[in-house]
This record gives C-alpha cells, structure tokens and sequence, in this order.
C-alpha cells in the first residue's frame, strides 16, 4: 500500500518487552498529524515526497555485502563493532565488549528495556518508529567502569525502496565512561527511509561521547533522533556530520535533570546538488551551574537547502548557567537555500547564555588574499572550507575517526 505504515512488515520475532511499547506506538500513529509545510517544526522539511512512494522492510539474509562499502567504516579504530543492514543485525560482522560490569548487545536479544523518551508521543516519525522498530545497540556500564575502546554503530541500507527502524540504547552508571560512533552508510542504488532513535541516561559524573556520521548515497530520507538525559555533574560530547545524504533530518534533545553538568554538541553539514539536510536541537537546563556548548556549520552548494533550528531552555532554576549557541552558514552558489532560527529562552536571572547565527558568502577578502599568492579560485575556496569547517571537526577526540571525515569531506568537495 502506497505511502502507509500498511506497507511494514516485521521480519523477526520481537522481544516480549516492546510490545507495549509497539501498541502504544501504533496508537498514536492513528492520531498524529503527519510532518508537513503547515507544521511549524517540519514546514521547511516536508516529507510528501517519501509517501508517495511504496515501501517495505528487508532483511540481510542471502544478500552479499557490497565491496564499495567496508564494513569497518573507520579504518585503523581500535573498537568494538556492531553491524545492521536494513534494521537487521549482522552478527558474523560484529565484534563486542566483553568485559565484567558491561553489557553490549543487539537490543532483540534483551529481555527487558525501559524507554523513557515520549518522542512517539509527540511525532508521527517518532510513533513510527515506536511501532516498527526493528534492532540496534544496548549497552550498560555499570559504576566506574571505563569502556577500553570505541564501539562503532554501523548501519548499511541497501536495496530500493527500503524501509528500516533502528532503536538504541545506552545506559552509564556513576563515574563510568563511554565512547560512540554511529555511522549511517547506503549503496547509490538503494531508495527509501531510515528512521532512527537514540536514547541515552549518563548518571552523575559519568560521560559519554558520540560522533555521528551519515555517509548515505543513494535516495534514503533520514531521520535521526537522540534522546539524551544527563544527570549531576555529568559531561556530554556529541558531533553531526553529515558528509553526504539525499534528504537527512536530526534531531537531538539534550534533557540536564541534575547540576554541573557539562553539554558540548557541534555539527557540520555541506550539501550539494538537490540534498537536504536539517538539523534540529533542544538544550533544556533545568538544574544551575550546567555548562552547554553549540556550534553547527554549515555551507549549502547547488540548488540544496538546509534547515538548522536550535533551542536552548534555562528553566527558573537553573542560576548559574553558562550556554553558547551558535551557528554559521555559507550561501556557495545562488541557487542555495538556509533557513536559520536560533533560539533562547531564559527564566534565571543569573546566568551567561549567547547565541547567534549568521549566514553569508566567501569572504571576498580572503579569498583576494590567496589568489594573489597564485592559488586558484576553486583551490583557494577548499582551503577556506576546510578552514571554516575545522574547529567542528577538531572537536572529534579520536585521530582516526577524524582523519576518515576529513577524508570524505576531501574526497567529495576538493579539498586536496
């Protein structure tokens, strides 16, 4: 059936515990309005063009894993793996934790798991993934305990018209550590959606570290939603990239439920053509003396649009309170489009908090500057883009996590 959740099919035998969960899902599936240019937090992002297609979920069985895509996406990590083709997990292509006071896991293979996120209360997207999630990662840390090395979330789509519902989960205990890559990859050929959750609780004095990268040729809408909760004197690192991508939305939701904590989140995004890609992000800071960091960076090319919304709470409160926000656009060619709203709301009366946006065009200056040491236009715009780009991506705390996005982003626009 044609643009409905009719289409889905489940092809493995769920977990008893996310049945509930399922239920409560296609309940509110049936009520939500569907995202459109009437939505306030979707009308620059409309996803019409994705129900008039036809899609259905696939499984990995029979399918041979294809050459043009590693399935390590970062080359030289030292970390664990696990990896997904189309919603499904691979197990002959993943390699976990094993170590005393962690838990790492496909989430099927859990008996129970406590969702505390409302998102499918809230958003037809979030109700469909509730309904039709199919796996992802589970991972506990219990106290104290410090994850040895990285472990990559990797997640291939591959076929037409291809529908997958990844869910993950992550919990730290107090004083534990962790550190996350989830990489979003899709052959050229495939088409369809792939529709993501995160949700993750770092208890107090705990941190966690995420760089999320989405690498997707083809025709896939992409809808990424992180959930996060911090609790006292908990510190969070969390970086987007998105090197390429047909039609990407995230969303992140950063909740601080205790004090001291410390909120970092950067993102990078450089579409091309007729891409899309939208970034949307909450900070609430409900507790004082909680610190946040944002920076997104964005250059459009092309005829392609970009969205960027961020949102940062200080509730009552939260006294004490330190939060920048920024971003910054460039506008390369005359057919690109931004559209930017940054936005602060305060209800302390002792607190320092910033925000700005800005978008523009090349810096005529800079650029003069270099052409007149003999660098070509076209060299000389790659040195300003890596430059411009690069306090985003030296915020990346893995060598080689970072030299394979500085790879990418070399590879598609120029750089070298």
């Amino acid at each position: 059936m044609t643009g409905s959740k009719e289409s889905f099919t489940l092809n493995f035998k769920a977990p008893e515990f996310s049945e509930e969960l399922r239920s409560e899902g296609a309940e509110f599936l049936q009520d939500l309005p569907v995202p459109n240019r009437k939505t306030e937090r979707w009308k620059y992002s409309p996803i019409a063009k994705l129900l008039n297609g036809s899609l259905k979920t696939f499984g990995s069985e029979g399918l041979v894993w294809p050459e043009e895509i590693l399935p390590d996406p970062v080359p030289f990590l030292n970390s664990y793996r696990i990896v997904f083709r189309n919603g499904t997990y691979v197990s002959s292509l993943s390699d976990f934790p094993v170590a005393e006071g962690v838990v790492c896991s496909p989430l099927s293979e859990v008996d129970s798991v406590e969702f505390k996120n409302t998102y499918h209360r809230k958003e037809w997207v979030g109700a469909m993934n509730a309904t039709y999630h199919q796996d992802g990662l589970f991972l506990t840390v219990d106290k104290n305990v410090i994850l040895d090395r990285p472990i990559v979330v990797h997640h291939l789509t591959d076929g037409s018209d291809t529908a997958s519902f990844l869910r993950h989960f992550i919990s730290l205990g107090e004083g534990a550590g962790a550190e996350v890559v989830v990489w979003c990859s899709a052959t050229d050929a495939s088409s369809g959606m792939c529709n993501s959750l995160l949700e993750g609780h770092i208890a107090s004095n705990a941190y966690l570290v995420i760089d999320k990268v989405c690498n997707e040729g083809g025709e896939i809408f992409k809808f990424s939603h992180e959930h996060l909760i911090q609790e006292r004197d908990s510190r969070l690192k969390i970086n987007t990239f998105t090197v390429k991508g047909h039609w990407v939305r995230n969303e992140l939701e950063i909740l601080a439920v205790g004090a001291g904590t410390d909120s970092v989140f950067n993102g990078t995004y450089m579409p091309t053509g007729l891409e899309h890609v939208d970034n949307h992000t909450t900070m609430d800071h409900a507790h004082p003396n909680g610190t946040s960091s944002e920076l997104y960076r964005g250059i459009v090319y092309g005829k392609s649009t970009a969205v960027f919304n961020g949102k940062v709470f200080v509730r009552k409160d939260a006294q004490k309170v330190n939060a920048f926000q920024q971003n910054s656009n460039i506008v390369a060619d005359q057919g690109a489009t931004i559209n930017a709203k940054p936005e602060l709301e305060i209800y302390a009366d002792d607190v320092k908090c910033s925000h700005g946006c800005t978008v523009g065009q090349f810096d005529k200056e800079a650029l003069f500057y270099l052409k007149s040491r003999g660098i070509g236009t076209d060299e000389a715009k790659a040195l300003l883009v890596k430059a411009y780009v690069g306090d985003v991506i030296s915020s990346v705390d893995r060598d080689e996590v970072r030299n394979e996005i500085v790879r990418l982003y070399s590879e598609r626009h120029g750089w070298e």
